[in-house]
């Protein structure tokens, strides 16, 4: 018996947290999201409450309250040609047309604008941060907690945005993102090859390689149809291929069956609590 596989039947359990994101952003990532948790392994999807696609998402998702959901703080827009920006006046946070910035950091290769060069407002961003919240437990009764965009959390942006979202996540009544405080994450897959088979046979083989406690994968599936063709940006242009082929692997039910085998229990940010 190999470690990984003791670590899994140990007498501490092995929580498997598969948290999909980006739902609100567009109907590819609406309907894959969904079909990631009724079809598949997911158990909490995030929404992008400035998506364009928000209010599907509330369609699609009110019909099933045992889908958790997290409001996913967004800040930034980082696609070339799909763009989403603030719920509020917040005119330190915006480009020319009115979009957030495509980054919050300089990142390497790109040179496109970042909220970090900008002189930007904290209270701005604390009335757009309320603003999602708002909307977004109107929208999705069923959201039990936060999380940031493009970013482990935000107050590693800004310190002060971390006491702002905590006192939020008080007011509102949600849980301020355990992942982004060091719940350690199942890098299950590296980012290529973009291929169903080799994604699938590596989730399965880091399963046995888990030991006892509660670790989340995060990822960002979409379906193959639908306006996900349209996202991207330079160092990222195959968002399509790489998307679909993360739907198809938690979907899988050769995964699935793996999880079952490792006696692991697939949890929700609501069984955190």
């Amino acid at each position: 018996m190999t470690n990984g596989e003791h670590s899994t039947t140990s007498s501490a359990p092995v929580r498997l947290l598969v948290r999909v994101d980006a739902a609100g952003a567009s109907h590819a990532a609406n309907m894959g999201c969904l079909q990631a948790c009724t079809n598949g392994i997911a158990r909490s999807v995030e929404v992008m409450v400035p998506g364009a696609w928000v209010a599907q998402a509330s369609d699609l998702f009110r019909p099933h309250p045992d889908i958790d959901i997290g409001i996913h703080l967004t800040l930034t827009s980082e696609w070339d040609a799909v763009k989403w920006g603030p719920l509020t006046h917040a005119p330190s946070l915006v480009d020319g047309s009115g979009a957030f910035l495509p980054l919050l950091m300089p990142a390497a290769g790109r040179t496109a604008p970042c909220l970090q060069g900008v002189e930007w407002s904290l209270q701005e961003i604390a009335d757009e941060l309320r603003a999602q919240i708002a909307l977004g437990t109107k929208m999705f009764p069923q959201a039990s907690h936060v999380s940031s965009h493009m970013i482990r959390h935000f107050r590693d942006f800004d310190i002060r945005l971390g006491e702002i979202i905590a006192e939020l996540c008080k007011t509102f009544g949600l849980m301020d993102d355990p992942f982004g405080h060091g719940l350690p994450r199942f890098e299950a897959y590296p980012p290529r090859p973009r291929e169903t088979a080799f994604r699938t046979a590596s989730f399965i083989e880091g399963l046995g390689h888990l030991r006892s406690g509660t670790h989340i994968f995060i990822d960002h599936p979409v379906t193959a149809s639908g306006d996900a063709k349209d996202m991207g940006h330079f160092g990222y242009t195959d968002v399509l291929a790489d998307r679909v082929t993360c739907l198809e692997t938690l979907t899988d039910p050769v995964v699935a069956s793996s999880i079952l085998a490792h006696q692991m229990e697939l949890v929700g940010y609501r069984d955190l609590l």
